[in-house]
């Protein structure tokens, strides 16, 4: 008996690009994609290039099934007179191929298989391919129809809308291409379970940018539903044969997944259908918050909230990140050499550059990329400034009022009585940091409280538990917050026995190699003089 499982019709969502919907979103749709390939684009060759990674997961059951369909349909139409070919070509992978070499080499490919204009390109993985494949459909036989089946996030919020084609060069990325728009793009958000957990969260940069970008709503969804998000691709679940394909087999988090995406997809058709050669609207696509917020355009609210956004899904927000580090190790590239490289990014016009500057989370200061000069952009990338104080002869008014930055112990104590009392209070002016993020974070894995923002992130509404707090499903990472470490000692004393697990019978608290240096004994000593069970799981104290 078969173990074989027919593959359901999946359900499928159509986004709108220059006045034609061609870009496809869904779950499980490689039999769909085929035949929708076979139907509307008829040509005597489809040519499938990808690189070798990727050819090692997909391309065999890929082949197979656009064999067989095709002739199932061919059959069905009664034309056995040209035959469906379909061939296939993988490159090394990697930003190193993206180059004139490699285009090459995919162009020889093609001729000494006898390819010619009578040939579908389907370029089958993430932004490399996309742009490589591409410029070869733009310049081959002097162009043909081409399609992407996009296998990254990035790549499926980004790189695969728009019809940019390019290589690189020594001199920098992407400056030899063309503008060449695909027949159909395919985003088919099953491929991103096999992604390395790294390639997802680059494009989630994207995913965030863009909303920051564009609309407020996206990234409230964003700043709010992180796990679900992250568990959609990390975490799988792949107990029902294609599992998301219907809306039946969909479980929440694809389900939420799915909409991150499309929304993300559909602002870059919307840019690309009102501005497809980048002449002013899709200059939107780049953005630098630190700069606004130096040009005195950004609040320091919005700037907290991109980055405990960037924070959240595991990206960096500096060159100091230990993950940057681990690749750079103790390299620097200069002020100077940096302003060197941006003389040749695409967006600038002459020697003027251009980038986008926000005025608040989901609204930027113009509905195009502004000039800025380039001092000011020296500034937000020196690692120091000098500051020079004011004196009698100076046009400096005198007199300067200022709103300084909340307490971390005072934001910290009103979240936590917040928290724990019953009702609602609604917070203005806590403080954006790290300690408070780790406080929040907390708060909300041990079920102690609601919280959501409001006034475009001034006010953060926290709905309180009275006290109902429940053992978390992992343990409380703290880093090196110790105002967060000592109150969540207390805290956690609080926690129900109710609420043990098969999993968890117990809170734990930790942080990093410094925060366990830190003494917390004569606090431990107190709470268990008070009838609270603590134990150390390393050095007592």
């Amino acid at each position: 008996m078969s173990n074989f499982t027919e593959q359901p019709e999946p359900f499928i969502e159509k986004i709108s690009i220059l006045h034609e919907e061609s870009i496809i979103i869904g779950f499980n749709l490689t039999k769909y994609m085929i035949r929708d390939i076979i139907l509307n684009i008829p040509v005597s060759t489809y040519a499938l290039i990808t690189d070798s990674n990727i050819a090692s997961i997909y391309l065999e059951n890929l082949s197979n099934q656009f064999k067989n369909l095709a002739s199932k349909l061919s059959l069905s139409k009664g034309n056995n007179t040209v035959p469906q070919r379909f061939i296939s070509y993988a490159i090394p992978p990697g930003e190193q191929s993206k180059s004139s070499d490699t285009k090459a080499d995919i162009e020889d490919f093609l001729l000494s298989q006898a390819c010619t204009r009578d040939t579908c390109i389907i370029a089958f993985g993430g932004g490399v391919i996309r742009d490589l494949v591409g410029f070869v459909a733009a310049t081959f036989m002097r162009g043909v129809p081409f399609v992407q089946v996009t296998t990254t996030l990035l790549a499926m919020v980004d790189s695969s809308i728009g019809g940019k084609t390019a290589v690189d060069t020594p001199h920098g990325k992407n400056l030899i291409g063309a503008f060449w728009q695909p027949k159909r793009i395919y985003i088919d958000i099953i491929y991103l379970e096999s992604l390395p957990e790294r390639q997802f969260i680059n494009g989630m940069a994207e995913v965030i940018k863009t909303a920051a970008i564009w609309k407020e709503s996206d990234f409230v969804i964003l700043e709010n539903k992180v796990a679900s998000i992250r568990d959609a691709v990390l975490n799988p679940k792949k107990d029902i044969p294609f599992q998301g394909a219907t809306l039946e087999t969909r479980t929440p988090s694809q389900s939420l997944l799915l909409s991150v995406i499309r929304s993300s997809a559909e602002f870059k058709a919307y840019v690309v259908t009102h501005d497809e050669k980048e002449s002013g609207l899709r200059g939107l696509l780049n953005l630098e918050a630190e700069l606004a917020r130096s040009l005195g355009h950004l609040n320091q609210v919005a700037i907290g909230r991109l980055v405990r956004c960037l924070e959240s899904y595991g990206l960096p927000i500096s060159l100091d990140d230990k993950n940057i580090r681990k690749f750079v190790g103790n390299r620097r590239c200069p002020v100077d050499k940096l302003m060197e490289i941006m003389k040749v990014d695409k967006k600038n016009i002459g020697d003027k550059k251009r980038i986008v500057i926000l005025s608040g989370i989901g609204k930027t200061l113009e509905q195009k990329a502004t000039f800025v000069a380039d001092s000011a952009i020296r500034k937000v990338l020196s690692p120091a400034v000098s500051i020079i104080p004011v004196n009698s002869s100076s046009n400096v008014p005198k007199h300067i009022t200022m709103t300084t930055p909340g307490s971390k112990s005072i934001s910290n104590r009103v979240l936590v009585l917040s928290a724990l009392g019953i009702g609602t209070c609604r917070l203005k002016g806590l403080l954006h940091s790290d300690d408070t993020q780790v406080m929040l974070v907390a708060l909300q894995n041990l079920g102690g409280a609601k919280f959501e923002w409001e006034d475009s992130g001034e006010t953060l509404v926290v709905t309180g538990g009275g006290g109902n707090l429940k053992v978390p499903d992992k343990e409380i990472y703290l880093g090196n917050a110790g105002t967060a470490a000592r109150f969540l000692t207390t805290v956690c004393t609080l926690v129900s026995a109710e609420t043990k697990t098969e999993t968890r019978n117990n809170t734990i608290i930790t942080g990093n190699a410094r925060m366990k240096q830190r003494p917390i004994g004569h606090l431990v000593d107190a709470l268990r003089k008070n009838g609270s069970k603590i134990n150390y799981l390393e050095n007592e104290g």
